[in-house]
């Protein structure tokens, strides 16, 4: 069996509005805008994989694009 790849994340910082579309799929958006932006004007990225937890800080704008049958939980803390 091979290793399961969960989710690949999009992570722009509160001072950074990205180019996110709110009617435009991640899948979407990655075809269409992401290959577009200059390189300083692209996301910090990262792929989870099983077991793996990600934490951003609030305010944090993120995208996220399924590779795999996946299952996530998000909490607010506070």
């Amino acid at each position: 069996p091979r290793p399961g790849v969960f989710q690949r994340w999009f992570l722009y910082p509160p001072d950074k509005t990205p180019h996110f579309h709110p009617n435009e799929t991640t899948l979407a958006w990655l075809h269409r805008t992401y290959p577009t932006l200059p390189p300083a004007q692209r996301p910090l990225e990262c792929t989870l994989r099983p077991g793996e937890v990600l934490y951003f800080p609030d305010r944090w704008w993120h995208a996220t694009l399924n590779l795999d049958t996946s299952v996530f939980i998000s909490t607010f803390l506070g």
